[in-house]
């Protein structure tokens, strides 16, 4: 995967974006998985709105994967998807990756845990392209056999504050690998993001590359060394799509996944 070729990708969804508005046709499916909440005793899927926005705004159809138990339907689910976007959240057991439970770690409700892994192996075995967001590259790490840091905080000397402080967006830089897929799509260098997460990758998994880190040296981008389109951030573009180089990377996954259909 050339930079250049992330570029084209990019053109390319923005193109189509432009084809389906005018002849009111819908784009590739880009499924998404879903966070589980209880309100009242009763569990709710839900899905912050903002990705749904993006994934639209770069020229996809926005379609959502509810954490059902059923046999066969992580495959069905896959069958009737061109893409995939791996959505934040709260934490996934560190049991998965060896270790017991850090005092800071809140877990996802193990409907969503049970759902999530199964998608996520299955679809980076079916090739399909991915795009993990935040709680969702740690998913992919963790799915594919790597581990995480628990708390950042506790782990990394002088760290930066990776936590987000209320209501108001914090912000700090990235640096791009030169010649990494992410840089096709964002270019290469420093790139402002935002953060609000407490865990990272500590140890990536087989098939992944560290593509961007932080100042402080915690992993901030991970990305698949195949062919298949395979791309993880810490950060949340979906809340920065008004910057052309944040909504790049649901464009450059829109590309992929119509490449795929």
């Amino acid at each position: 995967f050339q930079a250049e070729d992330g570029i084209r990708d990019v053109e390319r969804s923005r193109g189509l974006g432009d084809v389906y508005k005018r002849q009111g046709m819908s784009g590739p499916r880009i499924g998404l998985n879903c966070d589980v909440v209880t309100q009242g005793g009763k569990d709710r899927v839900t899905v912050p709105w903002v990705y749904l926005d993006a994934v639209q705004r770069a020229g996809g159809l926005p379609t959502l994967l509810p954490p059902v138990d059923a046999e066969g339907a992580v495959a069905a689910y896959l069958a009737g998807i061109d893409g995939l976007v791996l959505i934040g959240g709260a934490d996934y057991d560190p049991q998965l990756y060896g270790q017991s439970v850090h005092p800071n770690t809140k877990l996802v409700a193990e409907r969503r845990q049970r759902f999530d892994m199964r998608l996520a192996k299955a679809a980076a075995a079916a090739g399909a392209p991915t795009l993990g967001i935040c709680g969702g590259i740690q998913l992919l790490n963790v799915a594919l056999g790597g581990a995480l840091i628990q708390h950042i905080a506790d782990a990394v000397p002088e760290a930066l504050t990776h936590t987000r402080s209320g209501e108001a967006e914090r912000f700090h830089e990235v640096t791009v690998a030169g010649g990494s897929r992410l840089a096709g799509v964002v270019g290469a260098g420093p790139l402002e993001v935002n953060s609000s997460h407490h865990q990272a990758i500590g140890e990536p998994a087989p098939g992944l590359a560290v593509a961007a880190r932080a100042p402080d040296g915690v992993v901030e981008a991970v990305e698949g060394t195949g062919e298949t389109f395979l791309l993880g951030v810490q950060w949340h573009p979906e809340r920065l799509a008004d910057r052309p180089e944040h909504l790049a990377l649901f464009q450059a996954l829109v590309a992929a996944a119509e490449r795929r259909r």
